[in-house]
This record gives C-alpha cells, structure tokens and sequence, in this order.
C-alpha cells in the first residue's frame, strides 16, 4: 500500500470508536460518522445519542434510518481496489494463480483459468471482455476509465448505462430512455460526469477557501483566548487595586471622623475635669476652715466660762451661721460626658461595574463610565424657543424623545403637532396631524428602533385630545392608531424593545396600559388607584431601562416596576426637599434614573437601585417637564416658559 493510501486510511477511514476501517458508516446529524455497529452499541435502548466527537446529543430513534456516508463507503471502495493491485497480482478467482487478465466489466484480476471459466459463464449476456494485463495496461494509459468497472442498468440487465436522465436525476441505459423517460432531457453518461466533476472541483475551491477561514479564525479565536487571559489579569488586578484604593479613602474618611470625635471628646473632658477639680479644692478649703471652727468650738465650750462664752456670743454666732451657709452638697447635674451612639455606615455609589464589551459599539464608551460622571458639573450650551407658531418656536412643549439620526422630537401640545430639531437646536421639520373628531393634542412621544413614531394624543390644562395613540413613519405618513377604546387620558408612553410592547401611561385610570409594538394588539393594564405599591395617583411620564423595567412618575413619588408590572422601588426625592409633582423620567446607559422634579425647579438622578446621587440642572431651569439624554451624553430638557434646554457634562 502506498503512502497516500495509508494517509487516507490513517485520515478519513477510521471509525474514532473501534479505531478500525469504517463498516457500513451513517452519519449524525452534527456531521460525524462513525461504524453502524459502534452507534448502536453507544445508543443502545435510549432514544438518544451523544456524539463521541463533539459531545452534542440527538434524537435518535433506530440507527439503521441515518444517513449513509456515501462519500466514506465510495474512498473505502478506491482503497480497497488499490488493495487488490498491490497484492502482487493474485487472481481474484482461485487466490493462487498469478493474474494474467483482466475482466474489465467485474474489474477482477484473473489466471488464464479462471479467464476461460469468466468467459463462458452462460448467464453473462452480452458476453464481458476478456484482456490480457499487457493488453490492458496499454490501453489504460490512453483511458482510465477503462480500470472502472462498467454499470449495468437494474431493470436491462444486458445493457449498460450510457445516459443521465437530467430529470429524474438517474442513471439508465438506452432502453429506459425510449421507454420511461421518453421526453425528458438525457445526457451522455461522460458529459453528465464532466458536469458533475466541475460542480465539484468549484465547490472544493470554495471549501478549501472555507477551510482558509475556519484556520485563520481558528487563529483569531485562540489569540482571543490569549488576550482573554490578559484582560481578566488586567480587570482583576484593575478590581483589587480599585478596591484597596477606596478602602483606603473610606479608611481615611472614618479616622478623619473618629480623630474628630476624639478631638471634640478630649476637649469636653478637659473642660468638665478642670471645673471638677476647681469644685474639689473649693471642697478642701471648705473642709478646712469647718474642721477648724468645730476645733475651736469645741475648745470654747469645754473651757470657757459663762462670762467668757457670752461676751463672745455675737461674733461666735455670725461665724457658725457662715459656716452653715457654706455649699457643701455635690451637684452632679450635667457632669457627664457626651453620649456616643454608634452609626450606621451608608455608602453611594458603587465599587465599579462589569459591562459586556461587545453588547456596545465600539464608539459607545460611555457604558463603561460610572456614576462618579454624573457628579460633574454640566453647563447649559443652548436654550432655543419661546412661545409661538414658526419652527424653532414652541407652544406648550411637553415630551421629548431622540429618533435613531439622533435628531429631537419635541410633542408640542399648544401648537398640536410634532416638531423635529436637530442636536444643536435647529428646526428641521414638523409632522402635523388633521382629519381627527378634536385637535390632536400630542403629549409625549416614543421612537421605534425602525424610526416608527409612536404620539400620545389626550387632554392637557383643559384641552380636549382624542384620546389615542397615533402611529406614523417618520416622515408623518398615517400607520394607524391605537388605544380608542381603553385610553381615557394618554400622557406618558415609552417602548420597551426587549419584548416588543409599547407602555402607556392612562392618568385618569391610574394604571399603565401595554399593546404590542408589531400587531398593535391591546395586551393588558398595570395597576390601580392608590397610594400603595404599583398604585398610582394620576401617574404621568414613563421611561423602559436597558433591561425592560418600567420607570413612572406618579403624583409626588417615582415607581419602578418590572416589564411584568412587579413593584420594585420608589422614589420621593433626596436630600432635604421631596418631589412636587414629578413629571418627565428617563435612564441613560448605566440606567441611572433622571426625574424632573416640576414643583422643585431641578432634576435629579439616582442610581439603578433607587440611591440619589445628585442634581442637575438645578435653579436654571423653570418646570422641567420631559427630559431625553442623546447617545453622546447630552441633556434635553422642556420647560414651563415654552423652551427646549440643551445641556451637557463639563468634562
């Protein structure tokens, strides 16, 4: 057997579970190919099979209906043929005679016996050719074809197949073509075979290109592997180092306090001690001067005589009665040290966080930042508006919300339409709405990730909307309309791209009404009047996270619920002030929360946990009432006085 022959034998024809050449290969549905006997050993009574190779399992039900491998069974052919001629010639017939023909329909290797015997074998019609090997290898070299043993047709079996039914896409010789597949396209058994040889040799080009790709990627990925390593000894030294960085600020904090404690403790002691101290030596003194009047006293009574007593009497008597006004009695009132009543450590903000790198684009580094950010100052870059009709103007403007070009949706209640602004405040265009029973009175708007406009249209300050949500692209082309027969009163409405529902909030309903983004289809209402959890009190805005909960504003507290409406947290405002009529919410990247706090002139944010971490936009804005926050980071803001507010973080 030559190299090549074992090469293909040691490669492709190998079971990987007997270690022997293939019996009858079926293959898997995962590609692999293993012995029948081996797969049926491996399944045994259960209905499924596990691949040795790759560990997927499969249904199987019997083994004997998976797929043959035909490619395998075909290069087991080729090498057993090869086999055969290395032999050293052997007859194929006896096994003893050196071969001197060659029958080149069996494709055996015959003595002169065994040849005589082949060819005058009655049941062979038409009779096979009989060569001498000399004969045959010289004719071999002008047609290889000649080595292959010839095809004869199942239902003719003296006639050899000579065509392809282009059809059917079967063999058959001439007969079968005039018979059964009269009409059909046929083509000569060698052209058919060209044809075929060519569709393969294209296809081997392309998955020797495959195979290209699948090495390189193969590189690819084990140099991921390799960077993956770097980057987990990076983050994990970036978290120890972080960690002890802030420990020690925290450490440092909590002595600086506990030397103030000490420090304000040591000087009420020394302060208490002196006057102690003070009240001692008064006490001796005290003490000293009464044990020497009870001495002479004494003295005075026991010898003194009546003349004597009574000429001093006067004097004796005002010093007894000094002696008796003398303060001798201990006051311990307000002698003690101040009380320490240990506190509870609370901490805002966070160690850090951990972020998929490839759930953002590359140019969204924003999502790595954390709410230390926030904390920055911002400073107002533009306000753009005031009350009245011509673009770049507003009348009462309520909601606002960024399309996927990163231009600004303004819902413009006063003016009943749609006005769209571009990042740096200007006036584009406006989507105008007629034909309604009233006045289209839009509220707030939502934008689809496929630029749908999704426009609440309700009553607000005593005007009169339909009560609807309008569904137009984004050029302001009609889609439909949504919500007629539940909505009462349509304020807030945000997506939630996750699952695919559209939020809306119904104030005079109290609750939050969900339809789906695709179908428009009404699915359910969240929620009821009242004051507890997932109640509401004429709630407002709405706003969806990163990961679908729901964020609402609701009379003077924030909700937020998950995308199934299960209360999570609230929110009243933090430090000192609670909210006054909370209005438009939203979240950004880290899912910070951002609430306009109407009442109070100021938005606030806090964290995904409902912790405060700071004020934005505080005592320079008017009513906040909407808020969106651009991919670059940058704040929009509709106020009370008719303007649109452009802020941004100092960096």
């Amino acid at each position: 057997m030559t190299a090549n022959v074992y090469k293909i034998d040691e490669d492709l024809l190998t079971c990987p579970v007997c270690l022997k050449r293939y019996k009858n290969p079926k293959i898997l549905p995962c590609h692999h190919s293993f012995c029948e006997q081996c797969l049926a050993q491996l399944k045994g009574t259960q209905d499924t099979i596990e691949c040795p190779n790759c560990r997927q399992c499969h249904s199987v039900s019997t083994i004997q209906y998976l797929r043959p491998s035909t490619i395998i069974n075909s290069v087991i052919d080729i090498i057993e043929e090869q086999e055969r001629r290395q032999d050293g010639g052997a007859c194929h017939g006896c096994q003893e005679n050196p071969s001197t023909n060659r029958c080149v329909e069996c494709a055996m290797d015959l003595c002169t016996t065994c040849a005589k015997v082949h060819s005058n074998i009655p049941l062979i019609s038409p009779p096979h050719r009989i060569m001498t090997a000399q004969d045959f290898n010289k004719t071999k070299l002008q047609d290889q074809s000649i080595a292959l043993a010839a095809v004869h047709c199942t239902s003719h079996k003296d006639r050899l197949i000579e065509n392809y039914c282009a059809k059917c896409k079967v063999l058959t010789c001439p007969l079968c073509l005039r018979v059964s597949h009269k009409w059909h396209r046929s083509i000569d058994l060698r052209g058919a075979a060209d044809r075929f040889c060519k569709m393969a040799t294209d296809h081997i080009k392309l998955l020797k290109a495959k195979q290209s790709e699948v090495k390189q990627s193969k590189i690819n990925a084990t140099k991921q592997s390799e960077e993956l390593t770097k980057q987990h000894l990076h983050r994990k030294q970036q978290i120890k180092q972080h960690s002890q960085e802030t420990i020690e600020k925290l450490t440092k904090i909590i002595k600086q306090e506990e030397n103030s404690h000490l420090s304000k403790l040591k000087t009420d002691y020394d302060k208490m001690n002196e006057e102690i101290n003070r009240i001692i030596h008064q006490y001796e003194t005290t003490e000293e001067i009464l044990t020497s009047t009870i001495t002479l006293m004494n003295n005075l009574l026991e010898y003194s005589s009546a003349a004597q007593l009574m000429k001093t009497s006067k004097e004796t008597t005002n010093q007894l009665e000094t002696m008796m006004s003398l303060d001798t009695t201990w006051n311990d009132k307000n002698k003690s040290l101040p009380q320490f009543y240990p506190g509870d450590i609370t901490l805002q903000g966070m160690l850090g966080t951990l972020q998929a790198a490839d759930s953002v684009n590359p140019s969204d580094q924003q999502k790595q930042e954390s709410t230390h950010a926030i904390n920055a100052p911002m400073k107002l870059e533009k306000i753009i508006g005031g009350r009245g009709t011509e673009l770049g103007m507003f009348d009462e403007p309520i909601g606002v919300s960024i399309n996927t070009s990163g231009d600004i949706l303004v819902a413009e209640e006063g003016n009943g339409r749609v006005q769209i602004i571009d990042t740096y405040g200007r006036p584009k265009s406006q989507l105008q709405f007629t034909g309604y029973s009233k006045p289209v009175r839009p509220i707030d708007v939502a934008v689809s990730v496929d630029n749908t406009y999704f426009i609440t249209d309700g009553p607000w300050e005593g005007h009169e909307g339909n009560n609807q949500v309008i569904v137009c692209n984004q050029y302001g082309n009609f889609i439909t309309c949504l919500g007629g027969r539940e909505l009462k009163c349509p304020r807030g409405i945000a997506i939630n791209h996750n699952n695919g529902v559209v939020y809306v909030v119904d104030c005079d309903a109290h609750c939050i009404r969900s339809y789906e983004i695709t179908g428009f289809r009404y699915i359910k209402s969240v929620g009821g009047k009242g004051q507890g959890s997932c109640q509401f009190v004429h709630p407002t805005f709405i706003s969806i996270n990163s990961k679908g909960c729901i964020i609402v504003s609701d009379n003077h507290r924030v909700q937020a619920l998950t995308s199934d409406g299960v209360f999570m947290f609230e929110i009243r405002g933090c430090p000192y002030e609670k909210f006054i009529w909370p209005m438009g919410v939203t979240t950004d990247k880290n899912d910070n929360i951002y609430v306009c706090d109407n009442g109070n002139d100021r938005v606030q944010v806090f964290d995904s946990r409902s912790r405060y971490i700071t004020d934005i936009v505080c005592d320079a804005v008017d009513g906040p009432r909407c808020i969106a926050i651009s991919d670059d980071g940058k704040v929009v803001v509709t106020d009370d006085l008719h303007c649109v507010q452009f802020w941004s973080f100092i960096k």
